[in-house]
């Protein structure tokens, strides 16, 4: 089934490369020539040397934007606006057709249309990693999933020192284990803090992040910035998460060290920033790395196929299973359970086990809620909840 068309902005190689995420058409001496500030690596290279030398009118680039419902448009003509309909993964069997949803990050070769033809995405290269959410689901519409970003190596996982959420966090370290890349949690807004210290907000994060770096900065005094520098090298691809209002626009900003993103002022009531980031972009950093900037995401639901991840976000759980006396322990308080023994000794945090099982619980209900009973049983949910609608509707007009 063909997909809809997207509207993509490509980056690509130019001789006289800007600031910003465009490019120019303009021949160069090399395609890959001004690719490198785009997190262009060896291995990408000769991925894409592989294929242009058998095809070389297609053009290698990477997404820098992708905008589904309206054009994305720019002041000039050196930007590619491709359709994504016929994309597929590059494979090394050409007859292996696997369909592809373009994503930022991705690097891809486009065929140039001829006359009033389109651009073509025409292969998207197989993606070292993929940060997926999982849509909202609107009435009897399945969410479904969407990729986030594609071939970042690196995440911030973005928490606000003034609204420390432990349950959001632990989501967040869970999606970007299952994406393939490497959390890292980045504690903002500390000039904030009107009570306690981001040292405390630290040992929060590390309690509940166990063996994931934290940092903790201001993206407006750039306290604490410099560690995060270390990630952002040439040839690497980092993206940030995290819910609006945190502190990720005002944190590219200073990483880019100009003000690139637009930043909403802070609430009274509750500190934080309002939302202004509205896709996502690439953005090439001064120092050779790549920034990947996301919109807010409200909330975070588990995908299926997260098991690895939920075991990895919560390894100091899973570490004793096996260790109880009984195989079939059930780890409800029975006698000899590694668990229960765990947490009386202080070793495991009982709010750390409920994290665990409640995800496990989340994670089952993903794997089941597809089967022809689960949608049976949805439907006649929605049924019934628009029929109380109705005649609430009639009541309410019969009292007027």
């Amino acid at each position: 089934m063909l997909r809809g068309t997207l509207t993509l902005n490509l980056i690509t190689p130019d001789e006289n490369l800007e600031n910003d995420i465009s490019f120019s058409n303009s021949a160069s001496s090399s395609p890959f020539e001004n690719l490198v500030r785009y997190g262009l690596t060896d291995a990408v290279q000769q991925r894409i040397e592989t294929i242009i030398v058998r095809d070389h009118e297609l053009v290698p680039g990477r997404v820098a934007r992708v905008d589904g419902i309206s054009t994305l448009v720019h002041a000039n003509a050196t930007d590619y606006r491709a359709s994504s309909t016929f994309a597929r993964i590059a494979h090394a069997n050409d007859f292996e057709i696997e369909p592809a949803q373009p994503t930022v990050g991705d690097w891809v070769l486009i065929r140039e249309g001829e006359g009033s033809n389109p651009d073509e995405i025409e292969l998207v290269l197989p993606r070292t990693s993929l940060l997926i959410r999982k849509r909202a689901q609107r009435g009897k519409y399945q969410g479904g999933e969407q990729g986030l970003a594609a071939n970042v190596s690196t995440v911030f996982v973005i928490q606000a020192a003034t609204y420390f959420n432990v349950g959001r966090l632990e989501r967040e370290i869970a999606l970007v284990w299952g994406s393939g890349a490497t959390p890292i949690v980045v504690i903002t807004k500390t000039d904030l803090l009107e009570e306690g210290t981001p040292e405390s907000i630290v040992e929060q994060a590390n309690a509940s992040a166990p063996g994931v770096e934290v940092f903790a900065v201001s993206g407006i005094t750039g306290d604490g910035t410099n560690s995060l520098r270390s990630y952002t090298q040439a040839g690497s691809t980092v993206a940030l998460i995290g819910a609006s209002g945190v502190g990720k626009s005002t944190l590219v900003n200073h990483l880019m060290g100009e003000e690139v993103m637009e930043t909403g002022d802070i609430r009274e009531t509750d500190t934080r920033g309002r939302h202004t980031t509205v896709t996502r972009q690439l953005l090439p950093l001064p120092g050779g790395g790549v920034l990947i900037d996301t919109p807010g995401i409200r909330s975070i639901a588990l995908v299926s196929g997260s098991e690895e991840a939920i075991a990895k976000t919560f390894a100091e759980v899973e570490q004793y299973f096996g260790q109880c006396r009984f195989r079939d322990c059930q780890h409800q308080g029975e006698t000899g359970c590694a668990i229960a023994e765990a947490i009386e000794s202080g070793d495991l945090s009982q709010d750390r086990f409920d994290s665990y099982l409640r995800m496990g619980r989340e994670l089952k209900y993903e794997k089941t809620k597809n089967t022809p009973r689960a949608k049976t049983e949805h439907e006649r949910r929605m049924k019934v909840i628009a029929k109380a609608h109705r005649q609430r509707s009639r009541l309410e007009k019969r009292r007027k």
